[in-house]
């Protein structure tokens, strides 16, 4: 899948928009040796690109895998500043994420056997699925969707496996908990749990942390897919080598669109540097790599009974910018007022419109600064 690369860009930018992908092809590959030969790439913004991106593995598996960090220094082999940090980050990750899949086959286990109906969302089936190739992929967390009216029954088995709702320690390998107020907030206000964490005890994974969703439109949004629906239509898939429930093709793209949207507009995300990852839209684009015409009509009529349309539209608009050619036609969604898309911070009661365009502000950092501060409480 190649990358629509937009004019105006810094030579690091460039060379990672074009690297953020499962297969750079021919052209893609041959302008990034061309970069790197003219040395115009500022390295140490390329690397911290990729890592806010979360794209650091799949960038480093690219660039080891196509060789370009070789050059015609020493014996060929360190041809860019520290040459071995992408094909260890990728390995490592690698190796990360399937001690995660350990960790991750416990809790399927532990919720199956309680008789508690689930569904695995994003992370891991997207990394198998899409990417099919799990090191290529950040993992932070498992997400799990559930109906709220579980959750107390999936509390005590995720505390009967060593779970507890909390943050880890900064000091140490201890479970803190959230303030009351907080707690408080996220149950009246938000469609997720407060994470259930673990130590980790290893220095790849200080915690292992899962993430129950009770439903996949914050609510706030205005927009209910029921969840009892979703777990109705979901199937089963290979997951971390088990055979676990994953939502169906559809639910499952629209729910990464639901993802994107309330990340890429929300204030807290935007604080944090977190609101457009490239890897958000590149989980929509490989996706939508699959999607046959048939698939994108039952799409667009699920996203209109749920009336979805502004949601599903915001992320896969903006995707196309990226991924042209993941992206059809979106006609049968396309709100009437498209003035939305420059906006943010509808979910936190205070929408507000960018000054910098799309996708100049993926590599603006100050954005952050614009964002003002959070109604939602994690302390």
């Amino acid at each position: 899948m190649s990358t629509e690369v937009p004019s105006a860009l810094p030579a690091y930018a460039d060379m990672l928009l074009r690297l953020a992908t499962d297969r750079p092809d021919d052209d893609a590959v041959a302008f990034c040796r061309d970069l790197i030969d003219r040395d115009e790439i500022d390295w140490a913004a390329f690397v911290d690109a990729a890592g806010r991106h979360k794209i650091l593995p799949l960038v480093g598996k690219h660039i080891a895998g196509h060789h370009l960090d070789r050059g015609y220094t020493h014996d060929g082999a360190q041809g860019i500043p520290y040459p071995w940090l992408y094909s260890y980050t990728y390995l490592a990750n690698r190796q990360r994420n399937l001690a995660l899949a350990d960790e991750c086959r416990k809790v399927f286990r532990a919720l199956d056997a309680a008789g508690l109906r689930f569904a695995v969302r994003k992370g891991f089936v997207v990394a198998e699925h899409a990417y099919h190739d799990v090191g290529a992929r950040r993992i932070n967390d498992l997400d799990i969707l559930i109906e709220r009216s579980d959750a107390p029954a999936a509390h005590e088995v995720l505390a009967r496996i060593g779970y507890a709702q909390g943050k880890i320690a900064v000091d140490g390998d201890r479970v803190e908990p959230f303030s009351r107020q907080t707690q408080i907030f996220w149950r009246t206000n938000l469609s997720n749990q407060l994470p259930y964490v673990k130590p980790g005890n290893r220095p790849d994974i200080p915690v292992f942390n899962v993430d129950l969703c009770h439903h996949i439109f914050q609510p706030k949004s205005g927009v209910t897919a029921p969840t009892a629906d979703l777990l109705r239509r979901a199937r089963k898939l290979p997951i971390c080598g088990d055979d676990a429930w994953a939502l169906s093709p559809e639910d499952h793209l629209l729910d990464l669109c639901a993802h994107l949207y309330k990340e890429a507009t929300g204030v807290l995300f935007i604080k944090d540097g977190m609101d457009i990852q490239l890897s958000k839209f590149l989980d929509i684009a490989l996706t939508c790599a699959s999607y046959s015409a048939a698939d994108w009509q039952r799409f667009f009529a699920l996203v209109a009974g749920y009336g979805a349309e502004k949601i599903a539209f915001y992320s896969l608009h903006f995707t196309g910018r990226l991924y042209p050619e993941a992206v059809p036609a979106l006609d049968e969604i396309r709100p009437h007022d498209l003035g939305y898309l420059d906006e943010f911070g509808l979910l936190d009661g205070k929408p507000t419109r960018w000054e910098v365009g799309f996708p100049q502000r993926l590599f603006a950092v100050e954005r952050r600064h614009e964002a003002g501060e959070s109604a939602v409480l994690h302390d």
